[in-house]
């Protein structure tokens, strides 16, 4: 009887995606509430064929030589793969499995929820009433905000995310602006169905009245925003990040905070996950903050948990081009 490969899941997914691999392998699941410590994955990876892992594990060259030479395949269940070592893995001939756009429609919505946060104070206003603040019934003057409609909508990315919120814009009647690192001639006429026209970094920042970060980190995103161009943006604006922490420069976001060189702020994603107690961020009124939940709903969920087990089985069974895998 031939032994059955083995694919470890590191963190507990939607029962689809689990139940897919456990028709075909054996199966090891982390079925804590948090993710395995470094001491955990050097233990439970050991001698297995595949892992199914998520962003906050970090999959690099020590784990997959313990994991030895059965290891084939790494699946993670997100879009992003910067916690994996790709490098050692393509020495290796270790395949990259990811879950690619599944989620960018979800991840759109939450942006515009965001926006219509920030503008009309939602967060803010449920919170007066929920803690008795709401005295005299209707006010000429309580909890004014900032509109939506014919606003400026800056999108630092134009990618597939930046797209889906730029549509969602257009609903609005917004004005829809957009900057990314490589523009290219055709982009032009692209991007003419959504009405979205091409702006430099700093004309973006000193003219929208909601920016959202919607690239993905590398060299040249991280601490993109940072103090410098914090102070370009209007101090009536909003700046909504879905993508990555690392790409604003926090401490220097807590700064312009405090200083009134923006108005307000949307964070579903952080510098360092889960944010700290002590970091100023949670003791601050003008910021909302979320727990990357940006991809978070029933239907996206279960279809990523499908994704990463489909290219964990067409990797292991030599169907490499049926997967969806990060290119060598």
């Amino acid at each position: 009887m031939i032994d059955r490969p083995t694919v470890l899941i590191t963190r507990k997914i939607p029962i689809n995606g689990i139940e897919i691999l456990r028709s075909k392998y054996n199966v090891i699941i982390n079925n804590k509430d948090r993710p395995l410590n470094r001491k955990e994955l050097i233990k439970d990876v050991k001698g297995i064929d595949a892992i199914l892992c998520v962003l906050q594990d970090k999959i690099d060259k020590e784990i997959m030589d313990i994991a030895g030479p059965n290891l084939k395949i790494i699946s993670t269940f997100s879009t992003g793969y910067e916690h994996i070592d790709i490098e050692s893995a393509n020495i290796k001939g270790i395949r990259i499995g990811h879950t690619g756009n599944i989620l960018t429609e979800t991840t759109a919505d939450l942006a515009f929820g965001l926006i219509l946060c920030l503008g009309r104070r939602i967060v803010e206003a449920d919170r007066f009433v929920r803690e008795s603040k709401w005295k005299n019934g209707w006010c000429p003057d309580l909890m004014l905000g900032t509109d939506i409609h014919n606003k400026i909508l800056g999108l630092i990315g134009f990618g597939k995310i930046g797209k889906a919120v730029a549509k969602r814009a257009m609903g609005f009647g917004m004005e829809i602006i957009y900057y990314k690192r490589n523009k290219q001639i055709t982009d032009l006429d692209k991007n003419i169905k959504y009405k979205a026209k091409y702006c430099k970094l700093k004309e973006l920042l000193s003219i929208s009245d909601y920016i959202v970060i919607a690239c993905s980190l590398n060299d040249d995103s991280y601490h993109l925003i940072d103090m410098e161009n914090l102070k370009t943006m209007k101090k009536t604006a909003f700046l909504i990040n879905i993508s990555r922490g690392k790409i604003i420069k926090e401490m220097d976001l807590v700064f312009a905070l405090r200083n009134k060189h923006l108005a307000g702020a949307a964070l579903d994603v952080f510098e360092q996950e889960p944010i700290p107690k002590s970091n100023p961020l949670i003791r601050m009124k003008n910021v909302i903050l979320l727990p990357h939940i940006g991809s978070s709903s029933y239907s996206t969920r279960s279809r990523m948990a499908e994704i990463a087990a489909a290219n964990i089985i067409n990797v292991l069974e030599g169907n490499d081009k049926k997967a969806l895998l990060v290119q060598k």
